[in-house]
């Protein structure tokens, strides 16, 4: 059983948000002004959502806007990348 995101998974979960995982939550999804962790990013913000598997230890991440398709990503406990098909058990791919 795992209680929280590993090193790794909170760096790749701060390059795709933006924004640095507190520690709190383990589902969840806010507003990022900063998709992709660029601080440049002038225009509407994405919405990123997130869910950790606490049996499992892996993490499923979903970035979306309005405007264009949404990006989907998943990494276990060490920091590799999961399927596409694990991740739709959470996020479906717009592509």
């Amino acid at each position: 059983m795992y209680e929280s995101l590993s090193q790794i998974q909170k760096k790749k979960f701060l390059e795709v948000s933006g924004i640095e995982y507190d520690g709190g939550q383990l589902k969840g999804e806010f507003p990022t002004p900063y998709p992709y962790n660029n601080k440049e990013w002038k225009l509407s913000p994405w919405r990123f959502s997130f869910v950790f598997e606490e049996e499992t230890g892996n993490l499923f991440c979903e970035l979306m806007h309005r405007m264009t398709n949404n990006r989907i990503f998943g990494w276990d406990y060490s920091g590799n990348e999961l399927s596409k098909d694990l991740i739709s058990k959470y996020f479906k791919s717009d592509y």
